[in-house]
């Protein structure tokens, strides 16, 4: 970095004695080069690996760091960078980044043979009796920042997969039932003019004040319910997936629309909310309706829509069947019986996909379908039948004739293409989801779905005291494995290392924030066992390490309320205590 390097031998040998302990800081076999800076007078030496046992050799001495940076910096530094990177190298800056024992990383570019090529500085400043000096290491990143722009343009078009998923309907949420955040994807205008912003921090606040505003007088406390979180989760467990009708407010008049609520494929934690106009649908069945001059002229137009309807009387449990589907039998009006929920029970064993039976045998026994049926109105049940020699999905539908407290309407529909179209269109939206959060080398979850992770755990830990550690690790050697055996051996090698973070700490979420840099976040029960959890994983490394295998060195620290002030810092105590360890292996190459 010294313009004006020249031959300081006897100067040299002075720094050798002084400075070699302090080096195994810097780790300079990860490292292209290591500058080794006073901080009281701004001298400094500048270190580089070299060999096969990667020794360290003086490759350049000055007076003043800071003066020499801001000489180079436009001869080397690509011009984009050039005003970012003196500002962050400024001594003031500089000092203030790294002071109780802080590390600080810039990332730039610098222009080599006319080629634009990522590199990052990481510095770091000593303690105690070495305060007075600073290590700043220089890294080649650019192999491992091309990959990370490849991942977020394919992030991108994951984002843009799910938008495309959305113009099925009105207006989509992906919520996070943890946090209660949400974000919508709106293919409609008229959804667009409620004023819903695209991203929230609270979808049930946000429902339960739009339901007061957008929707129908009539429908808004029985929506109301629905949309109380507790009742929404709690429908989802019993039966998989929750649709219901009710009237919105759109273009100045109530229309009706249905909203269906499932789960992401692998995801608990979230769920996915889809609003899909039906105003025409319904209106039409309404005419149906008002066209009908007696309960049986309703149920023959209703006939045509479904596969079978049952007029029930629930005072003796008689009832009438109509059926004009082949799958059933051939319109027949006046096919009676005498025991509707007792031959419900029956054909079910028989009919009904034996996964779903004991939820509809539960359903339809009397009391409790009358019961539901009181609670809401009207009742809706997804299923599966037999037909045609397979599993089909049907929806059973039970609501009261007006003014009519003795009888009960049960249509049947065959829903089997919608729903095979949703459970498609929910597994393409959760793999997109889940494709967007992982890294491509090691399948783990990636840098953005770390920061994401983070930001929530530091949240739950200030709302209510909850307890976390924070393991940062970083791969030993990795820059040797690139530059001896290639770029598909460094990658093998950084699977291997994964592999071993993934076996010891099973049950927390790990993340690949760098090239060869991992961090575990432990709650629970690996919280509670972290110590021996971590003996052990330092037990496998050094093994690895004395038979040439993957090893990485670690740090860990524990959320502290009184001392930290959120998980950045126990991140920074956790990534001190990893290069600590570090020295370790350092003494073991």
């Amino acid at each position: 970095m010294n313009p004006k390097a020249e031959d300081k031998n006897s100067e040299l040998k002075g720094h050798e004695i002084v400075t070699f302990s302090r080096l195994a800081l810097s780790l300079a076999n990860d490292y292209e080069s290591i500058y080794y800076i006073n901080a009281n007078d701004d001298s400094y030496v500048e270190y580089g690996a070299s060999g096969e046992d990667k020794n360290l050799t003086v490759l350049s001495l000055g007076d003043d760091f800071f003066k020499d940076v801001t000489f180079n910096v436009p001869r080397v530094v690509y011009e984009d960078d050039r005003e970012d990177f003196l500002k962050a190298f400024e001594k003031k800056n500089m000092l203030s980044q790294i002071e109780d024992g802080r590390s600080f990383m810039h990332n730039y570019r610098l222009v080599k043979d006319g080629n634009i090529v990522y590199y990052q500085l990481k510095a770091i400043r000593g303690s105690g009796i070495d305060s007075s000096f600073i290590i700043v290491g220089v890294k080649n990143v650019d192999e491992q920042v091309r990959r990370e722009l490849i991942a977020a343009a394919e992030s991108k078009i994951y984002g843009e997969i799910s938008t495309a998923l959305s113009s099925r309907y009105e207006v989509i949420y992906y919520i996070d039932t943890q946090t209660n955040r949400y974000t919508e994807y709106s293919s409609s205008d008229k959804y667009a003019k409620l004023g819903v912003s695209k991203k929230g921090e609270d979808f049930f606040t946000s429902a339960a004040v739009d339901i007061d505003r957008y929707i129908d007088p009539e429908d808004r406390e029985r929506t109301r319910q629905m949309m109380n979180k507790q009742n929404l989760l709690e429908a989802l467990n019993r039966t998989g997936a929750v649709s219901f009708t009710y009237r919105q407010l759109l273009d100045g008049r109530s229309q009706y629309v249905t909203m269906t609520v499932v789960r992401p494929m692998n995801d608990a934690n979230r769920i996915i909310i889809g609003v899909m106009n039906v105003d025409s649908q319904i209106r039409r069945e309404q005419a149906a309706r008002v066209e009908s001059e007696t309960y049986g002229q309703i149920i023959n137009a209703l006939a045509k829509q479904y596969e079978v309807i049952y007029y029930v009387n629930l005072d003796n449990d008689h009832y009438q069947e109509f059926s004009a589907s082949t799958n059933y039998s051939k319109l027949d009006i006046g096919e009676v019986g005498k025991d509707f929920f007792g031959d419900s029970q029956r054909n079910m064993k028989r009919d009904i996909y034996p996964e779903d039976y004991p939820v509809m045998a539960k359903a339809m026994e009397k009391q409790q379908f009358v019961s539901d049926l009181e609670q809401t109105g009207s009742t809706s049940i997804t299923y599966r039948l037999m037909l045609e020699g397979r599993p089909q999905y049907v929806t059973l539908i039970a609501i009261r004739p007006e003014d009519d407290m003795h009888h009960v309407i049960v249509a049947v529909s065959n829903i089997d293409a919608a729903k095979q179209r949703e459970m498609e269109f929910r597994a393409a939206l959760g793999t997109a989801m889940d494709l967007a959060n992982k890294d491509a080398l090691t399948k783990v979850k990636n840098k953005h779905a770390y920061t994401q992770a983070a930001k929530e755990l530091d949240e739950q830990s200030r709302q209510s005291d909850k307890e976390y550690a924070v393991i940062v690790m970083d791969i030993n050697g990795l820059k040797h494995v690139n530059d001896t055996q290639g770029h598909h051996a460094g990658d093998e090698y950084i699977k291997a290392s994964c592999h071993i973070i993934c076996t010891v700490f099973k049950h927390s979420p790990v993340f690949r924030i760098g090239g060869d840099e991992f961090v575990v976040l432990l709650t629970g029960e690996d919280y509670e066992n972290r110590e021996q959890l971590l003996e052990y994983f330092k037990d496998i490394v050094i093994s690895n390490m004395k038979k040439g295998l993957a090893s990485l060195a670690s740090g860990m620290a524990t959320y502290d309320k009184g001392l930290d002030s959120g998980i950045e810092s126990v991140f920074e105590r956790a990534d001190r205590a990893m290069y600590e360890n570090k020295k370790m292996f350092k003494g073991m190459h």
